[in-house]
């Protein structure tokens, strides 16, 4: 018998029926009625031998205050600050009043003075909203050069997580002390795809100063081209090159077969001999693997191979990421040309990262063994390159030291580490849960000023304030404290909250937080009728709302399942539900039950592959179509992690990992026993090749 699902059900009985709360919203007295009705009975045996907690009151937001909150965050957005001035004089000294103060301040920033920020903060000490306005003031007064009070304001700055207010303080050293901060600079500017308003500032003003080299303005200009920032780059960083720069920067970019053809048409030498046409060169070179990596490979190796070694590999390691990004089989040849060029050149971590997926691909375990060492020895900390290295060390005869790595990323809860538990041969199993926090704690936390206020904005759906200022509260949290806090969400049926907060808890797992199994009836229903795996479903409704009810995204996709309102409308036509209508979409039973047909018929579609379907329910069905055939013609057939891992697009690379993951642990909490996520996986190719591998492993 499975001793972990009795388990949860009576942790969401003890929530709602032991705590005593005085209120909760609407929203979540709908969500919590059927967990706490399942499991009233433990919940109040569980309640007999407790000794009474009083819980702080939940806080109540009036419907006329709701409406003045929600006018004038609204307004903010549109850059009014009115509506927050006038809320702000009927809502003194009420909960939210920090906010409101806050929506009006910041639509005035760029004519405030330090005066005025000043007033804010002796109004507000201690609150999230006053950090906030820190990072946005300090913006300001970078973009101002004032360093006087970017200097005041700095050191009292405590989330310090932007990069751009790091550069202005970083161009402010260099301006008032004359401190030597162009290494931090530059490391700061190169890590910034876009360069940023406070990393470009920074930049420029060691640039104007020369206290920055010209070959690190060639480096972060070459970096602008690799990313497909080309027209960025000439705009900042042409003033500082020669008269004329624009325009050659402009053709390397726009026109850069025929700039290239040109050097050819003259004779490469002279280009390749004068150091800045051989910038020119180069950067036309990488926009060219940008767009055509075939043909910028042909006239690399054909016509440019007299440039210097390092700029050959750093153009080679360009036509292997975009080979590799387009699934083309010549990726991890081209990337081998790489370290040919120049065995020291060390590449960008992205085209590191797509050198070892162009590897797995091709099965070249050598070459993953290396990128991966390279990537573990420049201090990456992602689980994915031990595991491919363990992996890589097996297949090259060392086992001892191959199955000792997987040994270190081994664990039940995520892609690899249940990877590295199969490859050691053993299931996936789930520790015991961690005790619950005590009801004292959890009491603790929701008496918090922070909580409280984003309970408060969770009531009225604002919920990226309300993360925000929950996220900002959990600051100096100790494990119990942090499991308190990730109770009241529980409590609270902030699910997303709930998982994520428990997800900070360290030296074990509370299960029941950290995998939570809200809505049993309405998913095992629609697990049942459409044939899709209980699991996974939970496994995808976790990462796609973390059972947030009415979540909607910034495209416009909603409820559990986030369905898309063009898909919603096809799928009930399909499904025959005739009295279907958009404002349903929200509605848990409805939007379960159409998201569960979706899935279904993907996982149809895709012959039962969970991880061609949770791509194709990320990415549409038409990208992994085109994706399954990513084998090579003597390989067409690759592991399911394989296929996983070399993704193209991001997001939906660390979704299909994430789902997957999800889905082997709620199997583990459903069915009780061991589960494998490589079986889950299986592996992914053309149609023709599953078929034959599926006949082949016929007894």
């Amino acid at each position: 018998m499975n001793r972990l699902l009795p388990l949860i059900l009576r942790r969401f009985a003890r929530c709602f029926g032991g705590l005593g709360l005085s209120v909760l919203t609407p929203l979540a007295m709908a969500q919590s009625a059927p967990i706490a009705a399942r499991a009233a009975a433990p919940a109040a045996q569980a309640s007999v031998s407790a000794a009474p907690v009083v819980m702080p009151a939940m806080p109540v937001i009036p419907l006329d205050q709701a409406q003045l909150l929600l006018a004038a965050q609204k307004a903010t957005q549109r850059g009014d600050p009115q509506p927050a001035l006038d809320a702000l004089r009927q809502l003194k000294g009420t909960l939210l009043e920090p906010w409101v103060a806050y929506w009006a301040i910041k639509p005035t920033l760029s004519e405030a003075t330090q005066a005025d920020f000043d007033a804010f903060a002796r109004a507000y000490p201690h609150t999230y909203v006053l950090d906030r306005l820190r990072n946005d003031w300090l913006l300001e007064l970078g973009k101002r050069e004032d360093w006087t009070d970017f200097n005041r304001v700095y050191p009292h700055f405590i989330m310090r997580d932007d990069p751009q207010v790091q550069c202005y303080d970083l161009q402010s050293q260099f301006v008032t002390q004359h401190a030597d901060v162009t290494a931090q600079v530059f490391k700061l500017w190169m890590d910034q795809r876009y360069g940023g308003v406070g990393c470009n500032s920074a930049a420029s003003a060691l640039l104007q100063d020369g206290a920055m080299p010209r070959e690190m303005l060639w480096q972060r200009m070459r970096r602008f081209y690799e990313d497909g920032r080309a027209k960025q780059a000439r705009d900042l960083l042409a003033p500082f090159l020669p008269t004329g720069s624009w325009r050659i920067l402009a053709q390397t970019d726009s026109d850069a077969v025929r700039y290239l053809l040109d050097v050819v048409r003259r004779g490469p030498s002279a280009a390749i001999a004068n150091a800045d046409q051989r910038q020119y060169l180069v950067l036309a070179l990488l926009s060219m693997a940008r767009q055509d990596p075939g043909q910028a490979a042909r006239l690399l190796q054909e016509n440019f191979s007299a440039l210097p070694s390092r700029d050959r590999a750093q153009i080679w390691g360009r036509i292997g990421l975009s080979a590799a990004l387009g699934l083309q089989p010549e990726a991890a040849r081209w990337y081998a040309r790489m370290g040919q060029a120049d065995p020291a050149f060390v590449p960008s971590t992205t085209v590191l990262e797509w050198q070892v997926r162009a590897a797995l691909r091709a099965q070249d375990w050598p070459l993953v063994r290396s990128a991966t060492r390279t990537l573990i020895d420049q201090g990456d900390k992602d689980l994915s390159w031990r595991y491919w290295h363990a992996r890589a060390l097996e297949k090259l005869g060392h086992p001892i030291e191959g199955r000792a790595l997987l040994a270190e990323v081994a664990n039940p809860w995520d892609f690899y580490g249940q990877l590295a538990t199969d490859a050691l041969g053993m299931k996936v199993s789930l520790p015991a849960s961690l005790p619950p926090a005590p009801l004292s704690v959890v009491a603790q936390q929701a008496a918090r000023p922070g909580l409280q206020r984003s309970l408060a904005l969770f009531s009225i759906d604002l919920r990226n304030e309300a993360v925000r200022e929950w996220n900002f509260s959990l600051r100096g949290l100790d494990n119990q404290q942090m499991q308190g806090a990730a109770e009241l969400a529980c409590q609270q049926q902030l699910w997303d909250r709930c998982i994520n907060t428990s997800e900070r808890v360290t030296g074990g797992v509370d299960i029941a937080q950290r995998y939570a199994m809200p809505y049993r009836e309405a998913i095992g229903k629609a697990s049942a009728a459409e044939d899709v795996n209980e699991a996974f479903l939970y496994g995808l409704i976790r990462q796609e709302s973390r059972f947030i009810a009415n979540i909607k995204s910034w495209v416009g996709a909603s409820g559990l399942m986030q369905l898309m309102p063009a898909t919603a409308k096809l799928v009930a036509r399909k499904i025959g539900l005739t009295d279907y209508s958009h404002d349903q979409i929200a509605d848990v039973g409805v939007n379960v039950q159409l998201g569960s047909a979706y899935l279904g018929g993907l996982l149809q579609q895709f012959d039962g592959s969970e991880a061609l379907a949770a791509a194709g329910y990320n990415a549409g069905p038409g990208r992994p179509l085109r994706w399954r055939n990513m084998g090579l013609p003597d390989q067409p057939l690759l592991p399911g992690a394989i296929f996983a891992e070399n993704i193209p697009i991001p997001e939906t690379r660390d979704y299909v990992k994430r789902v997957l993951a999800n889905a082997t642990v709620y199997a583990a909490i459903l069915s009780g026993k061991p589960q494998s996520l490589k079986a889950r996986l299986g592996d992914v190719g053309s149609p023709d090749a599953m078929l034959a591998s599926n006949q082949g492993n016929r007894p």
